[in-house]
């Protein structure tokens, strides 16, 4: 069995899937670029005797070298790789007007071209049977938000990417994206000051299921995706209802 390849898997959601699919005995290529971080997965995963096999890859997604070095090593050490999923990202939120262009570069080419390269390196790899790519996407790149210009605008070309992606692709290649809110993550938890009361009930007043969604939640939407054979080019939300389309 080919494995599967999660990019920026050493945290919060990316972290989540790895650990879910090595537990599931999948064999799982985790991109990282902190090494420090890489370890605590791969030793949570050692700890929970998960059948799995884990193979850790340092690479920068917007590094084309980078990544296809990265496929060289999944084709040799893994057989090969039959799902992507494209996790990889940063935030540097600020005022439109005191966003600089590093800023900018920084966030739309971690999430946007590094999903394009990624992608692109996986369809060229992967030439036999049926492949998977699953993007990250969020609600802010299709409503927008204060303070975020440049991540939305990446996430919203995540989205558009995702629909020519799946166009181009098909029937190989199925491709579609996972937009999540409202999760419980150390970055979402940061972002909205979910760690004090008012901020914890200020999200929670817009989300009609009155909960904040679990790590479980995701992966039990990326398991659908990936067992739905039949779809591709869509956008799939695990909100709580807190943004619906």
């Amino acid at each position: 069995m080919s494995a599967v390849l999660v990019t920026g898997g050493t945290r919060g959601l990316g972290a989540a899937l790895v650990k879910h699919f090595a537990k599931r005995g999948r064999k799982v290529v985790m991109n990282y670029r902190n090494e420090a971080a890489a370890l605590r997965v791969t030793d949570d995963i050692a700890a929970t005797n998960a059948p799995g096999q884990v193979l850790s890859v340092r690479a920068d997604v917007r590094s084309r070298d980078d990544v296809r070095d990265m496929y060289a090593r999944a084709i040799a050490e893994s057989g090969g790789v039959d799902v992507l999923i494209n996790c990889a990202g940063i935030n540097r939120d600020g005022p439109f007007l005191q966003l600089t262009d590093d800023d900018w570069d920084a966030v739309v080419d971690t999430h946007l071209k590094g999903t394009f390269i990624c992608s692109q390196e996986f369809a060229k790899h992967h030439t036999t049977g049926r492949g998977n790519i699953i993007n990250l996407g969020a609600a802010c790149g299709i409503q927008g938000r204060i303070n975020g210009a440049n991540f939305c605008s990446a996430k919203g070309g995540v989205l558009a990417l995702t629909k020519c992606m799946a166009r181009e692709l098909a029937p190989r290649i199925r491709v579609n994206c996972l937009t999540p809110s409202a999760v419980d993550t150390e970055e979402v938890r940061e972002r909205y000051a979910l760690d004090t009361p008012d901020g914890l009930q200020k999200v929670l007043s817009g989300i009609p299921m009155g909960r904040l969604g679990a790590h479980a939640d995701v992966l039990h939407m990326v398991d659908c995706i990936l067992a739905a054979e039949f779809t591709t080019g869509q956008n799939f939300f695990v909100n709580g209802g807190e943004f619906m389309q």
